[in-house]
């Protein structure tokens, strides 16, 4: 079966209609939680900068882009329903793709454009009671940008947990990442301390905290591309097969 973007536009076109009810639901506890918050930051302030919209933006963006990661799958693990799923004439890849594509951009934009409009009401709301100054919502920042990059650096991960587990999927996703973090931790610092246990590498040594900053900049750059073709890529490419193992 040939790569067919019709075919990925039919099933993000299915995934939505499947999942708007869950979605609905979804985005109005998000935009409540937004509403309430960003309407009490205006009391006593003139102005709602993008930082203090980001906060509350961030949490919602990201709990409700896991969520949605999971239950746009949660059919291919109903025993009674995922040979339905799998028998649509598409190819993994191009499943996969849709899935992506769904969870990724289309997840941004809707919450983008909801936490804009939910945010403009709360000033309006808050200019009338609270008597705060008019001004037009700002979100868009070098916080945006980071957010969005990381939010699809790391989704990946959820979508190949969401594939992997039939059962509280979130939590077991949740909890390799934190055994993961733990051991990796562990393994740096076991590492750093054997490489330098001669060199007195200790809080308060001038010479050993210039040469440790150094280091720390030096490789930065070199873990950022790693983690982010651990998490990104390479959960894709897991989640395939766990697809393609799925339809066999």
């Amino acid at each position: 079966m040939e790569f067919n973007i019709k075919r990925i536009g039919y099933a993000i076109q299915k995934d939505i209609i499947l999942l708007k009810n869950t979605g609905f639901m979804a985005l109005a506890v998000a935009s409540g939680i937004l509403f309430i918050g960003l309407f009490f930051m205006t009391r006593g302030d003139d102005y709602l900068s993008a930082d203090e919209l980001m906060g509350l933006f961030g949490l919602c963006f990201v709990v409700l882009g896991v969520f949605f990661s999971f239950a746009v799958l949660r059919k291919s693990h109903n025993v009674k329903s995922n040979h339905l799923y799998f028998a649509l004439p598409i190819s993994p890849l191009e499943r996969l793709t849709a899935i992506w594509l769904t969870t990724t951009f289309i997840h941004t934009l809707v919450f983008t454009v909801m936490a804009l409009l939910v945010g403009q009401l709360a000033i309006i709301m808050g200019g009338i009671i609270f008597g705060s100054g008019f001004h037009w919502v700002s979100l868009f920042s070098e916080s945006y940008v980071k957010l969005v990059k990381g939010y699809f650096i790391v989704q990946p991960i959820f979508l190949c947990g969401a594939m992997a587990f039939s059962k509280n999927g979130i939590g077991k996703t949740l909890l390799t990442l934190l055994l993961i973090f733990i051991g990796t931790l562990f393994y740096g610092l076991l590492l750093f301390s054997i490489l330098n246990h001669g060199y007195g590498v200790y809080p308060g040594d001038l010479i050993a905290d210039q040469a440790f900053t150094k280091a720390s900049k030096d490789f930065s750059g070199v873990g950022t591309w790693f983690f982010t073709l651990l998490f990104g890529p390479l959960m894709l490419l897991v989640t395939y097969f766990k697809l393609v193992e799925k339809e066999v």
